[in-house]
């Protein structure tokens, strides 16, 4: 069953990174980031550095199966709206989901991969290939 979704006030400061904020009904809801980042005390650069596979961006990613249905269950909406009086939110980001109505698959997914390389008390700069 299809519903209307009514919302009288959003206010939203910062959606960002593939966040999607939706209002309404839809089939399918797909978030996706990718990130890589490389923090380093001093600027240095080594050349084609983010080339590199790493295993966080290549691992699948598990899904969760529902288990399987105890009874049947029978929903009935007494009412074909949705109806939301406000909603405020500071920030969504890396692949979240705000969403006011109904959807049959939602998905979202972040695979970070954030590098510090600070100097040690042993040198006064990283050294290449290595998290210090």
């Amino acid at each position: 069953m299809k519903r209307t979704s009514v919302v009288q006030t959003f206010h939203a400061e910062t959606l960002i990174i593939s966040s999607v904020l939706q209002i309404g009904d839809s089939e399918r809801i797909s978030a996706r980031t990718r990130a890589f980042a490389v923090q380093r005390q001093y600027e240095l650069f080594f050349g084609p550095e983010g080339e590199q596979i790493f295993p966080v961006f290549a691992k699948p990613i598990p899904r969760w199966t529902s288990p399987p249905p105890v009874a049947a269950r029978q929903t009935l909406h007494e009412s074909p709206v949705i109806s939301v009086q406000s909603v405020r939110v500071l920030a969504i980001s890396s692949s979240a989901i705000v969403h006011i109505g109904s959807t049959s698959t939602a998905e979202a997914e972040a695979r970070i991969k954030h590098i510090r390389q600070l100097a040690g008390s042993e040198s006064s700069a990283p050294t290449r290939g290595r998290d210090l």
